[in-house]
């Protein structure tokens, strides 16, 4: 945007709100394109690499394009062997762009079993991973694009695990994606006192996903496997939902927070812990009793405390809980860390280059007088067309 304004003077002209409004609006396809783009990527792996190695085979032929023009202009390249270089590099390029790529050799599918893209069982010994499989297979549905999930203060029966796709719930202004390895509606299906958040709804193109019911749930939160990756998700949920503004973290950074630096806390048998001055602690399920001045104070599940002071604290086996200080907050801030595997802001992550390098265009014009330059301008009207 700012580009354009540069280039076309007399925009300076519009009305700042107007402006305002259409860089928002362009922001949001921008984020929107984005993350289809990072969906394709992981669901779709061996298309995206057939579809990447011709685009970045287009890239390297405008270049070329380029290259050989600049060498014609110094003069060091006869007309004839120039016009027959740009023949060439404009048929290889014409059929990159209209004919299709064949898979490479030695794969023998396009498309994975939905199953494999989930890292919740990747880790698994395999024995383990094929009883999942079996399991998993009969909750497996597609949903067709802006079905509805579930409506903002719906109790839930039913969260969805991502296999391929991507749920839209929008909060604020912007919208939030959910891809691969989310689960939508976790949070509420395991605390029924808690209700859908917002309405969550399918996104641009098919949603292939796992329904996860009461049994489901129950049953990997009974596996020494899953339970700790399960139990993360649904802290990470109900932190987001509840307690962002209190913590003054961003989506990510809770994330980042819950996956990298906080102490987990689960079926341990009465014990006790020394929490720090301003250390925090999230009892997600079960109940701790805290220790101070003589008293015995019960906290029970879904609450995050804050202790202003060096804190005794009980635990027992029903307990599900996160501790971590502040300095850890700060250090999530800080963080940069983009690769955990949840939804993330994607701005300037994919190179307009890359994704849309065009059928030789922007190729460096050739003076008037040489009229081969009508070639090119011929291949840049068939790639528009």
């Amino acid at each position: 945007m700012d580009n354009i304004q540069k280039q076309f003077p007399e925009l300076a002209n519009i009305d700042k709100r107007i402006w305002n409004e259409v860089y928002e609006e362009i922001r949001f396809y921008h984020l929107t394109a984005s993350y289809i783009l990072l969906d394709l990527q992981q669901s779709y792996e061996a298309c995206w690499r057939i579809h990447m190695t011709k685009r970045c085979a287009q890239m390297l032929l405008k270049y070329e394009s380029k290259a050989i023009t600049e060498l014609y202009e110094t003069g060091m390249l006869g007309h004839s062997v120039y016009l027959h270089i740009l023949e060439l590099i404009e048929k290889k390029s014409l059929n990159l762009e209209f004919y299709r790529v064949s898979m490479v050799k030695g794969h023998l599918k396009t498309i994975e079993d939905p199953f494999d893209l989930l890292s919740l069982f990747r880790s698994l010994p395999n024995d383990e991973k094929t009883r999942w499989q079996r399991i998993m297979k009969v909750k497996h549905r597609w949903y067709q694009p802006d079905h509805i999930l579930f409506k903002k203060g719906q109790r839930i029966q039913t969260a969805y695990l991502i296999a391929r796709g991507i749920v839209k719930c929008k909060i604020d202004a912007m919208p939030i994606y959910y891809r691969s390895g989310n689960i939508v509606g976790i949070d509420a299906l395991f605390s029924q006192d808690v209700l859908a958040h917002d309405t969550y709804r399918v996104s641009i193109g098919l949603l292939e996903a796992y329904c996860i019911d009461g049994i489901l749930l129950s049953q990997f939160l009974h596996d020494k496997n899953l339970a700790p990756s399960i139990y993360r998700e649904i802290a990470v949920n109900v932190l987001i939902n509840n307690y962002q503004e209190r913590l003054k973290l961003n989506r990510l950074q809770l994330r980042l927070l819950v996956h990298k630096r906080a102490k987990f806390y689960w079926n341990e048998l009465d014990i006790s812990i020394q929490l720090k001055e301003n250390q925090r602690l999230f009892i997600l399920a079960g109940y701790v009793n805290h220790l101070f001045n003589g008293q015995n104070n019960k906290y029970e599940p879904m609450q995050l405390q804050i202790f202003d002071t060096e804190t005794e604290i009980l635990l027992n086996s029903s307990t599900v809980a996160y501790s971590w200080m502040d300095e850890d907050e700060e250090l999530s801030i800080k963080d940069a860390n983009l690769t955990v595997h949840f939804p993330l802001p994607t701005y300037d992550l994919l190179s307009n280059d890359l994704l849309y390098p065009g059928h030789l265009s922007e190729i460096t014009q050739v003076s008037e007088r040489r009229h081969s330059a009508s070639l090119l301008d011929d291949g840049i009207h068939s790639s528009e067309a």
